[in-house]
């Protein structure tokens, strides 16, 4: 398909971001490992007295009863806060913009999403959720400074930005899985949404697979 298809739906997560993230994490865990407490400019996390190692996709999931759906996942960090509650974070590299209501809404179903599991898995209550915006330091600035240059290339930094995201996990999921339930039930996909460029995405690797197929690739 890849080969085939330039543009595959549900791609928006670069390569090189990804590879940002699990850097992020090691960093943060390794400093936590070492000191005891996380980096002063994640203070504002809260009380933390504790780092749990999260749970890999396998083992961090939850089946609803009422509708049958496995939700898995596997959040970036889960900290344990003074009083025995738990607190789970996501590392976004990104710049944080309230305006962008769509990609803020899906990142706060996400971490409710990892609420709603965990408080299944041995880790509960899940009382505080939090997104860490990793924001790229490129202004001119930064860029004219002498350490920005490296014996290997060049040096990026990166300035971290803690949003808040509140807990609902029990109003706010129950009624995505039921939604995703009725979907699945459908004899038939569902017409797409206007303006959905992964529909239009979708729809075209459908076709060149289809066309593909015939043509013996």
């Amino acid at each position: 398909m890849r080969m085939h298809v330039k543009d595959l739906p549900y791609q928006s997560f670069p390569g090189i971001f990804s590879a940002i993230d699990t850097f992020t994490k090691k960093v943060i865990t390794s400093h936590f490992n070492r000191h005891g407490c996380l980096p002063p400019w994640m203070e504002e996390i809260g009380d933390v007295i504790g780092y749990v190692d999260p749970p890999g996709w396998r083992k961090f999931y939850r089946e609803d009863e009422h509708t049958g759906v496995t939700v898995r996942g596997e959040a970036d960090a889960i900290f344990q806060l003074t009083g025995g509650s738990y607190l789970i974070a996501d590392y976004k590299t990104s710049r944080y913009n309230p305006e962008r209501l769509y990609a803020l809404r899906s990142y706060e179903i996400q971490l409710n999403a990892y609420a709603w599991i965990a408080e299944s898995t041995g880790f509960s209550p899940v009382n505080r959720l939090a997104l860490v915006f990793m924001e790229p330091a490129s202004e001119i600035e930064y860029a004219k400074a002498p350490n920005s240059i490296v014996d290997g290339g060049i040096q990026l930094s990166f300035n971290a930005r803690i949003v808040p995201v509140k807990r609902r996990p029990e109003s706010l999921i129950p009624p995505i899985l039921e939604k995703v339930r009725s979907v699945a039930d459908m004899s038939i996909p569902p017409a797409s949404r206007s303006r959905c460029r992964d529909c239009d995405q979708f729809d075209t690797m459908v076709l060149k697979m289809a066309r593909g197929k015939s043509d013996g690739f």
